[in-house]
């Protein structure tokens, strides 16, 4: 169900995609990009059981980690900064 919905969130950069007007081209670029990135991703993450436990166990870990009652309240804005900006800067910087 998720990964249908995961692969449906596509329908609407196609959708617009089709009705820009300033740059098609890349309007449908990125709009495939995303639509191809999302089937792949599926059809690696999917099929195989063991492979599929990887994003299930990091999941419950940060779960796990997000509601300990010592580090519940450090751990959330720690990794929000660590993902959007630390992260992106390093690659911005290598780049």
């Amino acid at each position: 169900l998720t990964l249908g919905a995961n692969i449906g969130t596509t329908l609407t950069g196609i959708m617009s995609a089709s009705v820009v007007t300033s740059n098609p081209v890349n309007a449908w670029q990125v709009a495939l990009a995303h639509l191809f990135f999302n089937i792949f991703g599926t059809l690696i993450w999917y099929p195989i059981p063991k492979v599929r436990e990887i994003p299930l166990k990091g999941a419950r870990f940060l779960g796990k980690v997000t509601a300990h009652p010592q580090y519940g309240s450090l751990f959330p804005p720690a990794y929000v900064f660590t993902c959007f900006f630390i992260i992106p800067g390093i690659a911005y910087g290598i780049a």
